[in-house]
């Protein structure tokens, strides 16, 4: 489909536009139809040319990332390099009438905007974007009164000593500082020993809690914590003080420590951790740590050895091993001028290339870092559950003090001021995303946040797309016939002659199939590759055609005699090859992709679950759909479809109160990505579905996702539980401190006790054995089967 090319200076982008025509006036068709992300980009190319008319203006260029109605997610490299001018100019936006909310992620250039879809379309706010400059930012900074400033210095002040105080207090340092006080104040050393370490121990939780009042201008948990511990110590009881920053301590080291496992099972898989990389100085090569190359650096790649950055060849030739970034499972060739990704593998080859990304920067950084970010990305669940924790701080303030006021008891102004519901949330709910993500990834399934794994422990539907996802990808020659007095074996060499050089399946298919047979391939003279129909080539003084039906029509050869096996190849959902020597049709060789080996266990298995809607789209024949469909056990088959209407398809289901998975591998089925509740994409897919993708099965095994399902809905068990541990014995502990039936210590105990009891249960997931239902399937390697022929 072609889009129309309208004068941008004629051009309006929305109902708010006032003049000018509309971009869809010349292709009404396309009005309802493209919201594709591959449009939007395009079109971006033609709606802010009027701009460009500005002195000096350079547009803020984006990708956009992912499109739904009402809400669109850009990536703006500017705002990686730039956050602050980029974020504040970003952020100038919601001023625009219809633009209800910005956010931003600085680590990875990604920017969510969400719209009222009633006032605004998605090229009203692209165009908004690419008419930023934030260039003239510096001509508006507004003017500040005295006062303003001097806060403004000693906020500034205050945020770099506490960003400084996190830096050097990680986790095992406040836990060692927390058992070293709680040891100090037990074993009675000298006051001032003690004093000091409490203090010590005490300074993240207070870190924390300015952060909390000058960030977000509320009091948080921590300030509880805080004041709770400043004022035990104030009263001398410095055990009990102690105590708490010790368990407090030992929760958040537990969280830290599960985060960092979490990251590093990701870099392992990618084949991140532990790289090296030889630097070319003049006429010397140093080999140094990946990290330590710079963007510009000139890299030797060696043949086996992992390229270390994303960068471009200068000199030499390889076959580069993309598999783990790109899925392709043949190396591609690569020379001068040709770009290249860390994580990937020389095969064959040498290279030099000039750096242009690393760490983080690089693409296969850029997945880890979406790991590394997705303690951020909460769960709806524990967001509930902390913003309700949070709004208790005030009251839990003021109950104190009202007691206080009344009993002049300041063991129970201490044992209130220790309880709060938040600590057992924050430590306890992360953990047990991270622990279940950690033990997803251990199983070959990269899960790439908590709102994921949340989603996709509640999936009841799910969208399969055909071809390489249910089916290998990987055809099969099932039949060679002849159709002249030429042996089949030698028609099927003869093709495969013709066929050697090509990358198409259906080639790859033909040659292999005639090596498995041990058969002789003949030389090619000479050839000639029609794209899209097949190839002419001389074999043994003989002028052969391979190719379709559509070539044999062109070249005036009849197919008449090829009829019968027509019928019966279309019936059963197999292709035809075709061919033709000198002139006269020869023989055929039928096809089909067959269906994965596993398939048909992972659907038994995702019924088990409970999961009862399974549907399976695909652009194929309604033949080759239902014969695939009913060789796995799916009844409900969308045949013939487009990209639009598998997305049509997940956008019905969730109407009727589904809950949908769409699992593909292909950019076709990017539409169906963007309107599902989780998209799944296979490891062996292209790299666009696998980027849109929510959850990544690396080991590109269908039997991983009802583990991935099992795995999330266990996780979402445990946050459960947790969040029991953490709100019952809080309640009844406020409860009896206000009564004065436990202390201080008592109720340390039993509010971080709490908190390092649901931790440790969210640790579960790491000590796990595989999983239970059908394991030893699961660790099958990928195999195919041959579709049973049905028609027959």
């Amino acid at each position: 489909m072609t889009l129309p090319n309208p004068d941008p200076s004629k051009l309006k982008l929305g109902p708010s536009s006032s003049e000018g025509v509309s971009l869809w006036d010349d292709a009404p068709e396309l009005s309802e139809q493209v919201t594709s992300i591959s449009c939007l980009n395009a079109i971006d190319e033609v709606i802010d040319e009027s701009a460009l008319e500005q002195d000096d203006f350079v547009p803020l260029s984006y990708v956009v990332a992912h499109s739904v109605t009402g809400r669109i997610r850009l990536k703006i490299e500017r705002l990686k390099r730039e956050p602050q001018k980029i974020g504040r100019c970003l952020m100038a936006l919601i001023n625009t009438p219809g633009v209800l909310s910005i956010s931003t992620n600085n680590w990875n250039g990604s920017v969510v905007i969400e719209y009222d879809d009633s006032r605004l379309d998605q090229f009203d706010v692209l165009k908004c974007v690419r008419n930023l400059n934030p260039d003239s930012l510096a001509e508006v900074q507004p003017i500040e009164s005295k006062s303003e400033a001097k806060s403004a210095v000693v906020a500034k002040i205050l945020k770099r000593a506490l960003n400084w105080l996190d830096k050097i207090m990680p986790g095992v340092v406040q836990l060692a500082l927390g058992g070293a006080a709680f040891a100090a104040a037990a074993l009675k050393m000298p006051v001032f020993v003690t004093r000091l370490l409490v203090a010590a121990s005490v300074a993240p939780v207070a870190s924390r809690a300015l952060h909390t009042l000058v960030d977000e201008r509320k009091f948080g948990v921590d300030a509880l914590d805080g004041v709770a511990a400043t004022v035990m110590m104030l009263n001398g009881k410095y055990v009990e003080a102690a105590f708490m920053t010790a368990l407090i301590s030992t929760g958040e080291f537990i969280r830290e420590q599960t985060s960092r496992k979490c990251q590093k099972l990701v870099a392992d898989l990618l084949g991140l951790s532990g790289r090296f990389a030889w630097l070319v100085k003049g006429k010397k090569r140093i080999c140094i740590p990946a990290d330590e190359v710079k963007v510009g650096d000139i890299v030797v790649v060696y043949p086996g050895d992992m390229v270390p950055v994303d960068g471009v060849v200068l000199t030499g030739e390889a076959c580069i091993d993309q598999s783990k970034m790109t899925g392709e499972s043949i190396p591609v060739e690569v020379e001068k001028g040709s770009k290249v990704l860390a994580a990937t593998v020389l095969v064959e080859g040498k290279i030099h290339l000039r750096c242009e990304a690393t760490g983080v920067d690089t693409k296969a950084g850029m997945v880890l870092q979406t790991v590394s970010d997705a303690p951020l990305h909460e769960t709806k669940i524990q967001n509930y559950a902390s913003v309700m924790a949070d709004k208790l701080v005030l009251p839990i303030f003021i109950g104190a003090g009202v007691t206080y006021a009344m009993t002049r008891n300041v063991i129970r102004l201490m044992s209130m001021l220790i309880f709060d519901f938040s600590t057992g949330i924050r430590i306890a709910a992360p953990t047990a995303v991270l622990s279940s993500m950690h033990r997803a990834g251990r199983r070959g399934i990269l899960i790439k946040s908590g709102g994921a794994l949340e989603r996709l422990a509640s999936v009841n539907a799910i969208v399969f797309d055909k071809t390489g996802t249910l089916t290998s990808g990987d055809p099969k020659v099932t039949n060679v016939i002849s159709l002249c007095d030429i042996d089949k074996d030698e028609l099927l060499a003869v093709a495969a002659a013709v066929e050697q050089r090509l990358h198409h399946p259906a080639s790859r298919a033909i040659v292999k199939f005639a090596l498995q047979k041990g058969l002789e391939i003949p030389h090619r003279d000479n050839s000639t590759h029609l794209r899209g129909m097949g190839i002419k080539a001389r074999i043994n003084h003989m002028s052969v055609i391979v190719g379709s039906k559509k070539l044999m029509e062109s070249e005036r050869i009849s197919t008449v005699n090829a009829h019968p096996t027509e019928m019966i190849s279309t019936t059963a959902g197999e292709s035809i090859v075709y061919i033709a020597i000198d002139g006269k049709l020869a023989g055929v060789i039928t096809y089909n992709d067959p269906l994965r080996i596993e398939s048909t266990s992972a659907l038994k298995k995702l019924r088990r679950m409970g999961i009862r809607k399974m549907v399976m789209a695909t652009g194929d024949s309604e033949a080759t759909a239902n014969r695939v469909a009913k060789s796995c056990g799916i009844t409900e088959v969308l045949a013939r479809s487009f990209p639009e209407q598998k997305a049509d398809l997940v956008q019905r289901l969730k109407a009727e109160g589904y809950v949908v998975a769409v699992i593909g591998d292909g950019i076709n089925d990017s539409p169906a990505f963007v309107h599902a509740d989780v998209a799944v994409s296979l490891h062996g897919g292209t790299e666009a579905a696998r980027e849109s993708a929510d959850v990544v099965l690396t080991d590109d095994d269908l039997n991983r996702l009802p583990e991935a399902i099992e795995i999330a809905r266990g996780a979402m068990n445990l946050v459960r539980q947790n969040l029991t541990l953490a709100v019952i014995p809080n309640s009844l502990g406020l409860t009896f401190a206000a009564m004065g039936v436990i202390g201080p210590a008592g109720a340390t105990l039993l509010n971080n006790g709490s908190a390092i009891a649901a931790a440790v249960n969210s640790l579960r997931p790491l000590f796990l054995s595989d999983w239970s239902v059908d394991a030893n399937s699961a660790l099958e390697p990928r195999q195919s089967v041959a579709l049973p022929d049905v028609s027959r």
